[in-house]
């Protein structure tokens, strides 16, 4: 339910992890919203909510919290025994399993890096949740990225910090290219090597088990370049001002509920 940035980036993603175009369908109530996906994507886009409640065996929630209530009133009563996965920032399985009674429930906070299989997909199952249905869940997000079964009260601080981190690390990238490009380097070579770098840098301390201070380290060395990089990083309070960032966020995400 939900065709917007996130719901057409999970499409994108399951089509990619093997999913055929007819085993899909997303509800979008906007007509040209509806049409792009269409013919994008090449699924089934119905504009009620109706056919999706009868036919899907899963269903994705990927609207925005303002769009959420007006949503769970159709879908109230509708849901018995389906696998219903709320996408919503700051919706509580409390709130959702209070209006989708019969449904099994999982609160979910994917990253757009879904479509590419990428995403950290952390998640909540309701309480009751059976050892099948937690599996077949782990299952489906295993296809779009890394599953990360989390307690609930940490989900608006994960939404804060995975959820939303795609921008944060998309304006580290945008300044290092912008930095690169008044030095001489052509804007477009800038950010692929920029993207690479920081791609390369996650692989590393995920595949190699190394602390961030560690490869730190690693790249400084003593009165070189990285260091006097650093030194301007840690004069502007880079560090700090992420940390107040990511606070932000989690405030908002709360708000959100």
């Amino acid at each position: 339910m939900g065709g917007g940035r996130l719901g057409s980036f999970l499409l994108r993603g399951l089509l990619r992890a093997g999913f055929s175009q007819g085993e899909l369908m997303v509800c979008e109530k906007d007509p040209g919203r509806a049409e792009a996906l269409s013919e994008q994507l090449g699924v089934r886009v119905v504009g009620r909510l109706d056919p999706l409640l009868e036919e899907a065996e899963v269903i994705f929630l990927a609207v925005k919290p303002g769009d959420l209530e007006g949503v769970l009133g159709e879908m109230e009563g509708k849901v018995r025994g389906k696998l219903v996965i709320s996408c919503v920032a700051g919706a509580t399985l409390r709130r959702l399993e209070g209006r989708l009674r019969g449904a099994r429930v999982f609160r979910l906070m994917p990253n757009l890096a879904c479509a590419v299989g990428e995403g950290v997909m952390a998640y909540t199952p309701a309480p009751g949740a059976g050892e099948e249905e937690r599996e077949r869940v782990r299952e489906l997000l295993g296809r779009l990225g890394a599953p990360v079964e989390v307690p609930e009260e940490r989900m608006n601080a994960i939404t804060a910090l995975s959820g939303s981190g795609p921008a944060y690390f998309s304006l580290v990238i945008e300044a290092l290219a912008e930095g690169a490009e008044e030095l001489g380097v052509p804007r477009e070579e800038a950010l692929r090597l920029a993207s690479q770098t920081a791609k390369g840098t996650g692989r590393m301390l995920l595949e190699l088990d190394l602390k961030p201070e560690e490869l730190v380290r690693m790249v400084a060395s003593p009165g070189g370049t990285t260091e006097a990089a650093l030194r301007e990083l840690e004069e502007g309070k880079v560090f700090e001002a992420f940390k107040r960032a990511l606070k932000a966020a989690c405030r908002r995400a709360g708000e959100l509920g």
